[in-house]
């Protein structure tokens, strides 16, 4: 693939990570359509645009909008940005399969670990890459979204050095587009940072139903988000990873800063969907396992939360 030629950029998803995506390289005269199976949601945004409020104020009207992936054949895309949540990337892998073609390249814009694995499994190293986004946002309504935070950078990094163009390519028309990424050949440690603050405070806020500020100010929440802090950092260095002397420091403080905010797997469990706790505690007690790092309570909360997907799976039968 060239990396002179502008590419066609397929995003899937349109929740908050995949539309603030969207609507920016879309304003920043990108070539990108975007895939949801909600046909609700699509029509919104077909009809207005993509309106981002909060940090930054937008809309961005979209053009090219795919119900299906199915769909996205006819786009004839060069890049793919998976923007859903972890726990649907089987299901989108298995969709993608059937629109692939040679030198499509197939970037994971999702939380947790190994998502680049998986996407490597089915389409190779050398067409798969690793995005670590460090905005979030949350949906107002269908085409309506709020940017609520963005430590910039976000990373992007490769599998194979034979991605190392396309790699740059995308940290480079994202930071044109106003979402500043860097390239890296560490991606992988990115990764885990992300992953182990997510694991530190997801499972907790869902379980509790507290708030992020909620949990962070209850002495016992709080002391048990510490602790899956600090199997994670453990876990994650006992596989090679190093962080700053501070690090567990600064995740403390990052997460004393936290907002009235509720994380994705509390909703996910108030409307019975599948949480990316696979992804995150779990994939951390794993990785303990190998490195016999014992991981006590990522594996509490691991098993509480798998409950209560059961739970919420058995009332739908």
């Amino acid at each position: 693939m060239s990396i002179t030629k502008k590419k066609k950029i397929g995003i899937i998803g349109a929740g908050p990570v995949g539309s603030i995506l969207c609507a920016h390289l879309a304003k920043s005269k990108e070539d990108v359509a975007i895939v949801d199976m909600l046909r609700e949601r699509l029509d919104a945004i077909k009809k207005n645009g993509l309106n981002i409020s909060g940090i930054v104020k937008m809309n961005a009207k979209i053009e090219k909008l795919c119900y299906s992936i199915a769909e996205l054949d006819a786009f004839d895309a060069d890049l793919i940005f998976v923007a859903v949540k972890a726990s649907a990337l089987k299901n989108v892998i298995s969709e993608l399969k059937k629109i692939y073609k040679p030198e499509m390249k197939v970037v994971s814009f999702q939380n947790g670990l190994d998502t680049e694995e998986l996407i490597a499994s089915a389409f190779g190293d050398e067409n798969s890459l690793r995005a670590v986004i460090n905005y979030a946002g949350i949906l107002v309504s269908n085409e309506n979204v709020k940017m609520t935070f963005f430590n910039k950078p976000n990373y992007i990094g490769i599998l194979s050095d034979k991605a190392r163009n396309t790699g740059k390519y995308i940290a480079n028309i994202m930071t044109k587009a106003g979402l500043d990424t860097e390239f890296t050949e560490n991606i992988k440690k990115y990764v885990w940072e992300k992953t182990i603050l997510n694991a530190a405070m997801s499972p907790v806020c869902a379980l509790t139903k507290m708030t992020m500020k909620e949990a962070v100010k209850f002495e016992d929440t709080y002391k048990i988000a510490e602790e899956l802090l600090k199997e994670g950092i453990a876990v994650a260095e006992s596989c090679g990873y190093v962080f700053d002397s501070n690090f567990l420091e600064n995740c403390i403080l990052y997460l004393r800063k936290a907002g009235h905010h509720l994380p994705s797997m509390y909703h996910d469990l108030e409307k019975n969907r599948a949480t990316e706790i696979d992804f995150l505690n779990k994939k951390i007690v794993e990785y303990g396992k190998k490195c016999n790092v014992p991981t006590p309570y990522n594996f509490a909360v691991t098993c509480l939360i798998k409950g209560l997907e059961i739970k919420n799976m058995l009332t739908k039968i």
